[in-house]
């Protein structure tokens, strides 16, 4: 019977939502108006009508009924989606909270309105009530997302905390806690939940910790990115200043993607440290590989990647070239100490890089930042170098006009930067 009642409901307001979406707002707060004066309890014509008052600029009129709705606590879907929809349109997310949570009080075992309410005090940023529905979410249906909302909630009051020391002495480790319980009871499913908790270790700065999560059954969770994990140990390892392992780390990426330049900051960061600290090979090393640590075997790593991408041509990477600047750059700033028996000078590197990738759009950015290294000369000479490689290109032929239109553009913003 009550299903019956639902369906009559539906068909009689039916008009009201056909009116409401062709932005007749006249006609629906007529057709809501004649229903309620045969049904005078029903909230959702009543809701359909402020919406309608609402879009007609009666807004006055519109919070009353609403009002008068709110007090009721309805907790049927329909009127509480266009409660919704209408205290979206006053900008009060806070109603949606409170009228969802009168909702959970009434139909407690309503799984659907309780995620509506967690998701009520997301929108309102109430990150403590947002804890608290999650967790009453939990217990009323044991899912594992309804249990990591409530551990990212405590991670949100951590983000937001004014009082540092509450956050890394309370909020943290609450969440930290909370987590190690699913890992020991072997409840882990999902690769966010491995995220988040990697999220409160690096929060808590407790990398080794981290390190041992990604080494383990956890970290073969982490599929969606295939390198994710190396990267994450990578960079625990350089923030725990393991020079070394991190070099090595880092050398083992950039054979994998050599054009991915952040990984080439990250190992010169390496290198120099371990070139700081007058580092010699012991036998506590992963694996028992030697890192790279002096400049001869940079040198040497750059070369070899170097050679790797010239045998293919045009689809050669950028990374291992401009890594060679970078090195000439460090060389300059006097973080690292030229001790090479042989090297090119860095005018020849510039003049290189711009024969193999002077036809990207790029090249003027990739350059800047090393074309001040040039003395007044240099500069002079490097521009009068590149003036005698524009030439060769054939009129008849659009792709090597394209071509050429950017070469050339490319030695016009040179030529005015020097």
């Amino acid at each position: 019977m009550a299903a019956r009642h639902v369906d009559v409901n539906e068909r009689r307001l039916r008009p009201v939502y056909d009116a409401l979406d062709l932005m007749n707002n006249k006609q629906a707060i007529q057709l809501a108006d004649k229903i309620l004066k045969k049904q005078k309890v029903l909230h959702c014509a009543k809701v359909l009508k402020s919406l309608a008052l609402l879009r007609s600029g009666r807004q006055a009129e519109c919070a009353a009924l609403m009002e008068e709705v709110v007090s009721a606590k309805p907790c049927d879907e329909p009127t509480l989606q266009a409660m919704t929809i209408c205290f979206r349109e006053l900008q009060k997310p806070e109603g949606v909270a409170k009228i969802y949570d009168a909702a959970v009080k009434q139909c407690p075992t309503n799984e659907e309105f309780h995620s509506h309410l967690f998701m009520a005090y997301v929108r309102i940023s109430d990150y403590k009530k947002q804890q608290q529905a999650a967790m009453n979410l939990y217990k009323a249906f044991p899912k594992n997302p309804y249990y990591f909302w409530s551990v990212m909630s405590i991670v949100m009051q951590s983000i937001h905390c004014n009082d540092e020391r509450l956050s890394k002495t309370m909020l943290l480790p609450l969440a930290e806690r909370m987590i190690e319980k699913f890992v020991n009871e072997g409840k882990i499913d999902a690769e966010a939940e491995v995220h988040l908790y990697l999220m409160i270790l690096e929060s808590l700065q407790k990398y080794d910790k981290a390190l041992e999560v990604l080494k383990g059954p956890l970290g073969e969770k982490l599929v969606s990115n295939p390198l994710e994990r190396e990267e994450k140990q990578a960079l625990y390892l350089m923030k725990m200043s393991r020079w070394a392992d991190a070099n090595i780390a880092y050398k083992k990426l950039i054979e994998k993607v050599p054009d991915q330049w952040s990984y080439y900051q990250s190992y010169f960061n390496s290198l120099t440290a371990l070139i700081d600290e007058n580092w010699k090979p012991s036998e506590d090393l992963e694996n028992g590989k030697i890192p790279d640590h002096d400049i001869e075997q940079l040198a040497r790593f750059l070369s070899s990647l170097k050679e790797e991408q010239i045998a293919k041509g045009k689809q050669a990477c950028r990374g291992p070239f401009l890594a060679q600047l970078e090195v000439e750059k460090l060389f300059n700033e006097e973080k690292l100490k030229d001790t090479r028996q042989d090297s090119k000078a860095l005018s020849e590197l510039l003049v290189e890089y711009f024969e193999r990738f002077g036809d990207k759009n790029c090249l003027f950015h990739d350059l800047t930042p090393y074309l001040y290294l040039l003395n007044k000369g240099q500069q002079e000479q490097f521009v009068e170098v590149l003036k005698k490689n524009l030439q060769g290109v054939s009129d008849d032929d659009p792709q090597s006009n394209h071509v050429s239109f950017i070469v050339e553009s490319i030695f016009i913003a040179i030529s005015k930067y020097l």
